[in-house]
């Protein structure tokens, strides 16, 4: 007999009418009974499903603790608080390829005393350094020494050992007058500059290879070493690489015959002296001294005049435009566009081969 169960549709059934409440229960009732029962397959399939919400597909729940929500993550300042396991700095090396004299550098010596102010390189520099590395020159104090080696004050850290070559020395009260290019400090970094006038108790100095924007400084209590003709420490010089002239820093000479008390030191073609100097960026390097050329500390030049100027670490053509302020020219490089600011000590007339 067909399914007439009010308001409903069953196998073969019609409509008969709206089915009111009571009869509603009923008609599902009877339903469930005439269906044909589920096999036992399905039914554990429908399990599993239903049981999906709750637990990710029947496995066993994971015992690991759940990743924290952003809204349940501590705030910083509490990780900030957490103890940090112990990762001490690795220590600069020691031993037979001690850093004092890390590029091998042959015996050197200087004179002075316990106390003297000069320029060398950090502790850390040193202990990586080779041919080609990166060295900055900073100021430092000699607290002592250790056979040819100077015991140099840390910077905030234990004092090291320098080999003498790689220390410029800075006399204890030079004589200064305006218009003197001296080596000082930047930050604490050796830099050229021109002494502009006096200040009371102060120097103002224009350094001359920065950026030619930079201000002037007034400096008191710092170091200064006033530059003279020719190859010496600190000086700017050209080293012949090749066909190219690289412009140099130089640090230290090594062997050869020692210059006369006074003399202007310049290239010599039968020297076998050497020097330890240091290139574009930085660049540590050892050139023969009949390689080098000495630039001008304090070049007098005239608008117009056809010079060589730095750029990129090289000495390029250039023509002078213009000697703006103490210490500096204006020049228009060949095939370049616009004009450039150089200091004393980053140009030279040309030079001869």
């Amino acid at each position: 007999m067909a399914d007439r169960c009010p308001g409903g549709l069953g196998a073969g059934s019609r409509r008969l009418g709206r089915a009111t409440a009571e009869d509603r229960p009923r008609c599902a009732a009877r339903r469930r009974e005439a269906a044909p029962p589920l096999p036992r397959g399905v039914l554990a399939a429908l399990a599993c499903l239903l049981a999906a919400g709750l637990a990710p597909a029947c496995d066993p729940a994971p015992t690991s603790t759940p990743t924290p929500t952003p809204s349940q993550s501590p705030p910083i300042a509490s990780l900030a608080a957490l103890p940090r396991p112990a990762s001490p700095e690795a220590p600069a090396p020691t031993g037979a390829a001690h850093a004092s004299n890390p590029l091998g550098l042959p015996a050197h010596s200087v004179k002075l005393d316990p106390g003297r102010r000069v320029f060398t390189f950090s502790d850390r520099m040193l202990a990586g350094a080779r041919l080609g590395s990166t060295l900055v020159l900073y100021a430092a104090t000699v607290v002592g020494f250790e056979g040819d080696d100077l015991i140099i004050e840390g910077r905030g850290g234990p004092s090291y050992k320098v080999h003498p070559g790689y220390v410029i020395p800075v006399p204890d009260a030079p004589r200064l007058r305006p218009h003197d290019p001296v080596l000082t400090e930047w930050n604490g970094v050796m830099k050229h500059a021109v002494i502009t006038r006096f200040v009371k108790d102060k120097m103002e100095v224009r350094y001359t290879d920065m950026d030619p924007r930079t201000p002037l400084a007034l400096l008191k209590g710092v170091r200064f070493v006033v530059q003279t003709e020719g190859l010496v420490p600190g000086n700017f010089a050209a080293w012949k690489d090749g066909e190219t002239w690289r412009h140099v820093l130089l640090v230290s000479r090594l062997g050869g015959p020692p210059a006369d008390p006074g003399a202007v030191v310049t290239s010599l073609p039968s020297s076998s002296a050497r020097w330890f100097a240091l290139g574009y960026g930085g660049a540590a390097l050892l050139a023969d001294e009949s390689a080098l050329r000495p630039l001008p500390i304090k070049p007098q030049l005239k608008i117009g005049a056809s010079v060589w100027a730095e750029w990129v670490g090289a000495l390029r053509p250039a023509v002078v435009q213009s000697a703006e302020e103490t210490g500096l020219y204006t020049v228009k490089f060949e095939r370049a566009g616009r004009p450039a600011t150089v200091g004393w000590g980053l140009l030279t007339p040309p030079l001869g081969s």
